[in-house]
């Protein structure tokens, strides 16, 4: 598959097909696009279906209207860049 560019925003839920079952970073927007959570994991495809997070108030499915994805094996190391990047409200603890 491509690797897809983080500046690439898909519909949330609507567009989840697209994204692989392989290891990476991924954002959560608004409705205007702003991140909102960077995460990582080894099987995108099932991290991101299983958000809005029940157990998090920020990431409730009223919050979460966008998303973008890079497949990346050094995904530890880019998540805390784009944490540092964007300083998403829901990452802060």
């Amino acid at each position: 598959m491509k690797q897809k560019n983080m500046t690439d925003w898909y519909r949330f839920p609507e567009d989840l097909s697209r994204v692989p079952a392989t290891e990476g970073v991924y954002l959560l927007g608004d409705a205007l696009k702003n991140v909102v959570y960077v995460g990582r994991a080894d099987d995108l495809h099932e991290r991101l279906s299983e958000h809005p997070d029940p157990n998090n108030p920020c990431l409730q499915r009223e919050n979460i209207k966008y998303f973008a994805f890079e497949e990346t094996s050094y995904s530890e190391d880019r998540e805390q860049e784009l944490i540092e990047k964007y300083d998403p409200k829901c990452n802060r603890t």
